[in-house]
């Protein structure tokens, strides 16, 4: 540790406009300060009771690194930032991406990283910044909740497909299963007929001379669907034509979401002791795969092709604003901010970790990756348009329909074609459950934090959280829960994610301070980040806040039904789908209301309501403090020899009455 006193004496914050409570008040005591006023015995001790923390910490910085890193490069890196490069305008939407990623996606990373870090907690502990506005924690935890229900049915749809992949010809490749309809069409299949200028259909070849006698063909031709999309919708999803007809289970998909939640629970059982091991090889080998697919997809022919359609740069495009709404929300998006998990994660951080680098070091890795992915993607998207004999654009798209159709089609045309498919849904079922690690890892410390003694038990706590999500995405193993997959996926994580990330920084920037949260940055990491902090305050407090924004009202333009297939939801989904969004920023007033009146019960002081209420604007100071100065209160209650001046300076830290602590 070096540089930094910590003491922020109120006149100083008032000079800032930072005040933290009445006129005799002191922001809580800093690492430093408690070191150096004899508050602790030294500064050694501190850093051994960190050591010895109940909560625990990450083996090393790389286990740190790459939780972050796996968590923000998920399945959107692979099937949506590609096919959005590609649309927006290619190597020109790099400009507004990298920006968007200075102004928007970097400065709130760094927020969440910099905040779960310095107290030592979850969403719920870091916004303890300012109780009155904890709600903001409880939203995140409530889009995590949500977003594990049907990330994890992804998951299981990607192992599905995994297992498919052990057979010497892929269950999609071809038209003559018994799950087939008339209309499926298989290019592979189809090609001898139609190189004799014949018509394919339903596996039977119409000559010319047939298609006189039998017109009507050629229009139900226009009907056909490809072999990849019947496997996925009528074999793997046996989907129904409505959300209203939920149908069957599908015990195989059944099956493969309790072995994703399997997967799951061990790997987090044990929290971060051992998520941390599993992301050696989780985090790493997408990229192995990644690279494996570049190199084979650039000798494929029209892979050039595919390639010059990704990057070709459309420089007009960048005075469309959907392109640059639609870069601000990858970035947002991609980085995975406003959700809790990289609080989380970096909530095991030891306190003096260089955190700035770290968040760099991260997001810079995160946009590579999407970069990059864009290449092994369209080389092969290339390819597949050289076969079908189709332009780029016709075989381009996004999202699952890149994943679990054009994909799948394009594998089998390649030589040992399961090998091909099974590493490529391998990957998906890597990327997938790194991003998942972060969301049960967020919840269940929540949990922890909030009742400490279930630390005893967290595989018991860890067990409870992956059954209950697991039986609340067993309906989407139904024929009908498609539908209510794509509607939580729609609804859980859109404007309501942005709004949320709105909040979090104007709380950050503008009621707990930006300048103080400078402070304690060069509290942990020893100096103020790019121009003395100046740099990030105006990102904080002005430019991030505006645009973030903008992003919201750009959510809300673009705004359009949820539809699947052509088959658009019916009102009461929708209704329920709002609500979902709703819940996470509705539960910010309610928890709100609930401190003033909690406030009622336990002051009765006379102070009046807003009194009250700028009274709670303000940091708890037995759970806003430096994780370090936490640590070393544990270590000296367990040996039953607290330094008496400490223990009765918390009770009334700075004239601030303890308001509560992190439980709701």
């Amino acid at each position: 540790m070096n540089g930094s006193s910590g003491k922020y004496a109120l006149k100083d914050l008032e000079a800032n406009g930072d005040t933290t409570s009445t006129a005799t008040s002191t922001y809580p005591p800093s690492y430093s300060d408690a070191v150096s006023d004899g508050k602790f015995a030294t500064s050694t001790d501190a850093l051994a009771a960190e050591e010895e923390s109940e909560r625990g910490h990450w083996g090393n910085k790389a286990e740190f690194i790459l939780s972050c890193l796996g968590y923000a490069v998920g399945l959107g890196n692979v099937w949506r930032f590609p096919y959005l490069c590609y649309t927006n305008g290619g190597g020109a939407f790099l400009i507004p991406y990298f920006l968007m990623l200075t102004f928007v996606g970097l400065p709130v990373f760094l927020l969440e990283l910099s905040s779960g870090q310095f107290v030592g907690g979850g969403p719920l502990d870091v916004f303890m910044c300012s109780p009155l506005l904890q709600g903001v924690g409880v939203g995140m935890l409530i889009i995590s909740f949500l977003g594990s229900i049907y990330y994890n049915v992804i998951i299981a749809w990607a192992m599905y497909y995994m297992f498919g992949s052990f057979t010497s010809e892929l269950p999609w490749d071809g038209c003559k299963h018994d799950y087939n309809t008339p209309y499926c069409y298989s290019k592979k299949e189809a090609k001898p007929c139609e190189d004799s200028n014949g018509t394919w259909f339903n596996q039977t070849c119409y000559s010319p001379e047939m298609l006189i006698e039998n017109p009507e063909i050629k229009n139900l031709t226009l009907k056909n669907t490809t072999a990849p999309e019947e496997f996925f919708n009528i074999r793997m999803l046996n989907r129904s034509d409505s959300i209203e007809d939920m149908g069957s289970l599908s015990w195989e998909l059944s099956l493969t979401l309790l072995l994703a939640w399997i997967l799951v629970y061990l790997c987090i059982l044990k929290g971060i002791k051992s998520s941390g091991k599993a992301v050696y090889f989780t985090a790493t080998f997408p990229y192995v795969i990644l690279i494996i697919f570049f190199f084979r997809g650039v000798t494929l022919e029209g892979a050039g092709k595919g390639i010059e359609f990704y990057l070709k740069p459309k420089w007009e495009l960048l005075l469309v604003p959907k392109v640059w709404g639609d870069a601000a929300g990858q970035i947002f998006f991609s980085l995975s901010v406003g959700m809790g998990g990289l609080m989380t994660f970096s909530s095991y951080n030891k306190f003096n970790n260089n955190v700035f680098r770290d968040a760099l070091i991260v997001a810079l890795g995160n946009c590579f990756t999407s970069f990059f992915a864009g290449f092994a993607i369209f080389s092969i998207l290339g390819f597949m348009a050289h076969e079908l004999g189709k332009d780029v654009s016709e075989v381009a798209t996004s999202g699952s329909g890149l994943a679990f159709i054009a994909y799948p089609e394009v594998v089998t045309r390649l030589p040992v074609a399961p090998l091909w498919s099974f590493l490529f849904f391998f990957m998906l079922l890597l990327l997938g459950l790194d991003s998942q690690f972060a969301g049960i890892e967020a919840i269940q410390t929540a949990v922890l934090d909030v009742w400490p003694r279930l630390r005893r038990v967290k595989p018991l706590v860890a067990g409870v959280i992956c059954v209950v999500l697991f039986l609340l995405g067993l309906p989407m193993c139904a024929q009908g829960g498609i539908y209510w997959e794509e509607l939580v996926s729609y609804y859980s994580a859109g404007w309501s994610l942005v709004l949320i990330g709105f909040v979090e920084t104007l709380v950050f920037a503008w009621v707990y301070g930006a300048k103080r949260m400078m402070n304690d940055m060069e509290q942990m990491i020893g100096f103020r980040p790019s121009c003395n902090g100046w740099y990030w305050w105006v990102l904080w407090t002005i430019v991030a806040p505006i645009l973030l924004f903008a992003i919201l009202i750009f959510n809300f333009i673009e705004f359009t039904p949820l539809e699947y297939g052509g088959y658009v939801l019916p009102p009461w989904a929708q209704g329920l789908g709002w609500i979902m969004a709703v819940i996470s920023v509705a539960i910010v007033p309610v928890v709100a209301a609930y401190r003033i009146w909690k406030d009622y019960k336990t002051n009765e002081d006379g102070a009046s309501f807003m009194e009250r209420v700028v009274r709670l604007t303000k940091p708890d100071p037995i759970v806003w403090r430096p994780s370090i100065v936490k640590a070393q209160e544990e270590m000296s209650s367990k040996q039953g020899n607290m330094n008496a001046g400490f223990h009765s300076s918390q009770d009334t830290i700075g004239g601030v009455s303890h308001i509560s602590n992190t439980a709701i």
